[in-house]
């Protein structure tokens, strides 16, 4: 057995697909492809594949990685050659390669990720970037937000690594934020915009990059 890692792309004409929809899509393309999945045992049998951090509904990512198990050795490079041909419009694989098949999980070694939002701030770029600084001068930054019938609180500040605002086209704002992920906790890119002022819904979130531990 081999085991493989894939970083992939998920651009806007497919941005509002589910997880779900996401991985049945990838299935199609290793079946069609004829790439040599390992499946799981029982009833119901599902090849091995795993996503490092689900994207969200309507974001787009560039960086996104999965890791495979395949039932026989093959080079990556031929796998990333199967692959690309079978790609449906709207998603693109950069890079494959080999990882060792007791490696930790890639959900239990994420730790970070990177994301460029477009989105308006009626007071400006100016504004934006003052509370930008304000926000990562603060000890503690709380935010309320309704998950169903419930009203939660969590305190986004410790989560959050890094915040620039910069000048956008057409007067909108262009913000990187670099933010945690993992088992201690993660906060949601809109929850750092709405506390930053950033009113109604961004423009775009498109994830840029995602980190993990060696």
């Amino acid at each position: 057995m081999q085991r493989l890692r894939l970083r992939f792309g998920r651009g806007s004409t497919v941005r509002f697909i589910s997880h779900l929809d996401t991985m049945r899509c990838w299935e199609r393309v290793f079946r069609r492809a004829g790439v040599p999945l390992e499946y799981t045992q029982g009833f119901t049998p599902h090849p091995k594949l795993a996503v490092a951090a689900p994207l969200a509904v309507g974001f787009t990512g560039a960086a996104e990685l999965m890791d495979i198990w395949l039932r026989k050795w093959t080079p990556p490079e031929a796998v990333m050659m199967m692959l690309r041909p079978e790609l449906p419009p709207g998603f693109e694989l950069s890079e494959v390669w080999e990882v060792p098949l007791r490696a930790p999980s890639l959900q239990s070694i994420i730790c970070s990720a990177r994301y460029r939002c477009v989105a308006w701030c009626d007071d400006g770029v100016s504004a934006a970037r003052a509370a930008a600084q304000a926000f990562l001068a603060s000890e503690s930054v709380m935010y309320e937000y309704r998950r169903k019938d419930e009203v939660r609180s969590q305190d986004i500040r410790p989560l959050v690594r890094d915040v620039v605002v910069g000048p956008g086209a057409g007067g909108a704002c262009e913000i990187e934020l670099d933010v945690r992920l993992g088992q201690d906790g993660s906060v949601r890119p809109e929850h750092v915009l709405a506390v930053l002022g950033f009113a109604g819904r961004p423009e775009s979130i498109h994830r840029v990059g995602l980190s993990w531990e060696s």
